[in-house]
């Protein structure tokens, strides 16, 4: 199960590369793969079609359109792949805010921040943190709490990375 689960992370990785036929594995080992559109048949019908790829006689398929196919969830939460049933959000969007509000309570304070959710997929919240100005809105920080782990992270706003508060 644990070398199915290893090929099919490794066949999302590589399927998503669709750009040339030489792949770079994690180990750092160049491997050639042949990279082929697929039909994906549920039952007989067909569904979808795919690009997967054939290293040493195995066929890797990526698991949306698979999970896709057979009508089902998937998602990647740190090291778990779910498909079908999804864990529930450990926290709801209040949580979240107050969880975002405890990290920088100091700052929300002085400045009179206001908080709102930007969006939510099925891992975190998105947070938007602000001054609401007479004739204008000044963005203090992006952050993001993550649904299960309930980890906060703040987003630098010049490279783009999150970084846990």
């Amino acid at each position: 199960m644990k070398d199915k689960l290893k090929g099919l992370l490794i066949g999302l990785t590589i399927g998503s590369m669709v750009t040339g036929v030489t792949a770079f594995a994690a180990a750092g080992t160049n491997i050639q793969v042949l990279l082929k559109k697929i039909d994906l048949y549920v039952d007989g019908a067909k569904t979808k079609s795919a690009d997967a790829f054939i290293y040493k006689g195995t066929t890797y398929v990526p698991v949306r359109p698979l999970s896709e196919s057979i009508g089902k969830q998937v998602s990647l939460q740190d090291n778990k792949l779910y498909i079908g049933k999804q864990p529930a959000a450990a926290i709801s969007e209040e949580q979240a805010l107050i969880l975002v509000y405890q990290k920088i309570k100091k700052d929300a304070d002085k400045y009179h921040l206001h908080m709102m959710i930007d969006s939510a997929d099925d891992n975190e919240y998105s947070i938007h943190v602000f001054e609401n100005f007479p004739d204008h809105i000044a963005t203090y920080g992006w952050f993001s709490v993550n649904k299960t782990t309930s980890k906060v992270y703040k987003m630098d706003m010049i490279t783009g990375e999150n970084k846990e508060l």
